[in-house]
């Protein structure tokens, strides 16, 4: 309840005490429902101190728990995440092969865990993690949204659109995964499928800040630039507190010479979500425009007292750790954890492989995309269709 009003101090205040009392209990036997209430306990402190860009202190949450329940794949999720964040990538994956290890259904494991090593260039393990974590929870449309996404950057479109086009028969109501389909046909100058797809999205929910901003971006490939503002405007009626919508809204206005009303933007962004970094990095980039020496000075400032600079520097092991990145890219051979994964989740045995996927007709699921609403149109983290209040709690619950 203190979470969803925001008050973080007193949120946390509340879970450790509730931390004290679980640790006055630690010589006793615990039963299930017991230990359970102690892993959420420790879980929520743990993400609301990443939420809060405390790595070191989520971390160090994390690590406790744990100590106190070992085999809980929501704790190891959690600490691999701080791991990611700190930069410590060999820290992570050990983490995140504990994490699915405990729960092969943790499909969010999977999913960041495949993420990681998209990012990192590891497309073959990221394709194997995906794969695996969709053989084992197939309903999780983030993975589904993951998978298509890295074979669209890999430039195998119709493989993407197959996934998509499955992920959706899969996970209907999945909204990023609409979403992430019509930024590929966006990109690719199919404008009217995008916009059914994103139309679809919309009819969905409304308040899915990402669709406007979609939206709002085939009209501008289009030239419909009036269009485009009027879809971002709409987009902050429906989702008033994300960011990216301030932040895109504010690039418009720059390139239109209005500075004044960039800033207000960027200001009003940073007031609903002060931890939006890429925020700072417009309004900084707009000061230098203007050669605001103070304005950049104030917003220096303001940076340093939200995020804690410490963790943002590279940890000691960061040279080692990208020349371990480097020769992972470089081979066609699965880690032998990874490998182990893939022989006990038992994917070999389905024939599970993106090629399995290009029999699905896409044009089957556009036919159910032609009714939209009066007036409607990508974190590959999202993966949330709950209201606002639900998706705030949950963020904190379950990573």
């Amino acid at each position: 309840m203190e979470l969803s009003e925001g008050n973080v101090d007193e949120a946390r205040d509340i879970l450790m005490r509730g931390l004290e009392q679980v640790e006055r209990l630690e010589g006793m036997m615990l039963d299930n429902s017991q230990r359970k209430r102690a892993v959420f306990l420790d879980h929520t402190l743990g993400m609301l101190e990443l939420n809060s860009h405390r790595l070191e202190r989520a971390k160090s949450v994390f690590e406790n728990g744990i100590k106190r329940h070992g085999d809980s794949s929501q704790l190891l999720l959690g600490a691999a995440l701080c791991e990611v964040r700190l930069g410590n990538e060999n820290g992570a994956r050990d983490l995140f092969e504990q994490a699915v290890n405990a729960d092969q259904k943790h499909a969010h494991a999977w999913q960041t865990w495949g993420v990681m090593e998209m990012r990192a260039g590891n497309l073959m393990v990221a394709k194997t993690l995906f794969e695996c974590g969709i053989k084992s929870n197939p309903r999780h449309g983030a993975l589904w949204q993951a998978y298509a996404t890295m074979e669209s950057r890999m430039g195998n479109f119709e493989t993407a659109r197959a996934l998509f086009a499955a992920g959706i028969r899969k996970c209907p109501k999945h909204v990023p995964l609409y979403q992430a389909w019509a930024c590929l046909e966006l990109r690719g100058g199919n404008f009217d499928e995008a916009k059914r797809l994103i139309g679809e999205a919309l009819t969905k929910n409304k308040r899915e800040g990402s669709g406007w901003l979609v939206a709002a971006k085939i009209e501008e490939k289009q030239g419909n630039h009036d269009l485009s503002m009027m879809l971002l405007r709409r987009g902050l009626q429906y989702a008033p507190n994300n960011p990216e919508i301030y932040c895109e809204f504010a690039n418009c206005e720059v390139k239109r010479g209005r500075i004044n009303e960039a800033r207000s933007l960027l200001e009003k962004g940073l007031e609903v979500d002060p931890l939006h970094a890429p925020l700072y990095h417009s309004l900084a980039e707009l000061e230098a425009r203007v050669f605001n020496v103070e304005g950049l000075a104030n917003l220096n400032k303001r940076a340093a007292e939200v995020f804690n600079s410490n963790a943002l520097v590279p940890p000691p092991a960061s040279s080692k750790a990208w020349s371990t990145k480097i020769r992972m890219g470089r081979s066609n051979k699965l880690p032998v954890g990874v490998a182990s994964l893939k022989e006990k989740v038992g994917l070999d045995e389905i024939g599970m492989d993106a090629s399995s996927f290009t029999n699905v007709d896409p044009s089957s699921i556009l036919d159910s995309m032609m009714t939209f609403e009066e007036g409607v149109f990508g974190d590959l983290l999202s993966s949330s269709n709950e209201d606002d209040e639900t998706k705030q709690f949950n963020v904190m619950r379950t990573p």
